[in-house]
């Protein structure tokens, strides 16, 4: 089977695969060779196929146009549950930011500052409020070990039955 991909060089140290609402998108480092590339997508096939399926049986939602009266109760939405939240994981953002990201829920900078896709304010609240949790203690561990996993299972010990329900939705 053929599969088009986007292909990309760039600074990091290992070969990355994505699949989104465009498709198969993968990253590798300058100096990798196409054999390599080629040989890691081989044993990476499943993998790709699978989520390429799951990809395209998702809901579609037709998300509302980010107005800026939608936007503004975005952050405010978003600034009450990172105050809510903040506090149980012993985190303090430097900054909540609202994003129109395509491929991200969220994200956490190493500085500090919380990046919260506007979109969620279009979803139910216990999904809104499971990537508040996963990007605060984004703050504490930056990374998805166990120890990551442990901190938001303490604030939401349902967090994987959330985690699988915001799967259901998509970005693009």
């Amino acid at each position: 089977m053929r599969i088009a991909y986007e292909f990309r060089r760039s600074a990091r140290r290992t070969i990355g695969l994505s699949v989104g609402p465009h498709g198969l998108s993968v990253r590798a480092p300058r100096w990798a060779t196409w054999p390599e590339i080629e040989g890691f997508l081989c044993r990476k096939a499943a993998w790709v196929l699978a989520h390429l399926h799951r990809q395209a049986t998702r809901p579609r939602p037709a998300w509302p146009e980010p107005t800026p009266a939608l936007r503004a109760q975005a952050r405010a939405l978003f600034a009450a549950r990172v105050a809510h939240y903040a506090p149980l994981l012993a985190v303090r953002p430097a900054a909540l930011r609202v994003s129109s990201a395509r491929t991200r829920w969220g994200s956490a900078s190493t500085r500090g500052t919380v990046s919260l896709n506007w979109r969620l304010v279009c979803l139910p609240a216990e999904l809104l409020d499971y990537v508040v949790v996963h990007e605060l203690a984004h703050l504490r561990e930056m990374h998805h070990g166990p120890a990551f996993w442990a901190l938001v299972a303490a604030v939401l010990p349902d967090y994987a039955e959330r985690r699988a329900a915001l799967r259901r939705y998509a970005l693009g």
